[in-house]
């Protein structure tokens, strides 16, 4: 059945079927980037642009299906008047070898800026005004034949806002295509 906005609001019972997950996750070095333009406000304020200081920025990281996630979670203090957003991005990588190591290393090291691609077709920009850094995580060979053999990595970044998702036209533009190094996935 087609989805249809047959009522006003937003309500889950009616909403249309989504899923969860992220296809795909674009890091890059948080010093990389050196504007985040947006579009619209309110409930249409998207990101219609990306500029760099350096060609290709951004690598890319396919992830495997119902493994990988991030949250962006409200913390207020009514006391205080504070509320930020704590985001946490969790990437999954497999088999375990030098390579990977390096990779976990590289990550581990580096203040990040992620595009992170969910499973509905919508890109989400996390860690735009003070970054990810890593958080935790864990890697190895498993023990029992079916574990996984390699690593799980969590960044957390604190954020005024709660992150922002791309605009449509800018995805389809090379404004953003020209950002992604492929090298890496």
């Amino acid at each position: 059945m087609a989805c249809s906005n047959l009522t006003t609001g937003r309500n889950a019972a009616a909403a249309c079927k989504i899923i969860g997950g992220l296809e795909t996750v674009y890091l890059c070095n948080s010093d990389q980037i050196t504007a985040v333009g947006t579009t619209g406000s309110g409930a249409t304020e998207a990101v219609n642009s990306i500029t760099a200081a350096t060609a290709s920025p951004f690598f890319e990281f396919r992830q495997i299906q119902e493994t990988s996630s991030f949250t962006a979670t409200p913390n207020a203090n009514v006391q205080n008047g504070s509320l930020f957003y704590e985001t946490l991005l969790t990437i999954v990588f497999t088999n375990y070898n030098a390579s990977l190591r390096y990779v976990i290393k590289s990550l581990s090291e580096n203040n990040l800026i992620a595009v992170a691609k969910m499973k509905t077709g919508e890109y989400v920009l996390l860690g735009q005004s003070g970054g990810l850094d890593i958080n935790g995580g864990e890697g190895g060979s498993g023990v029992a034949s079916a574990d996984r053999n390699g690593a799980s990595l969590e960044f957390r970044g604190v954020e005024q806002d709660p992150p922002l998702t791309l605009d449509a036209a800018f995805i389809a533009s090379t404004g953003w295509t020209d950002l992604i190094d492929s090298t890496v996935s």
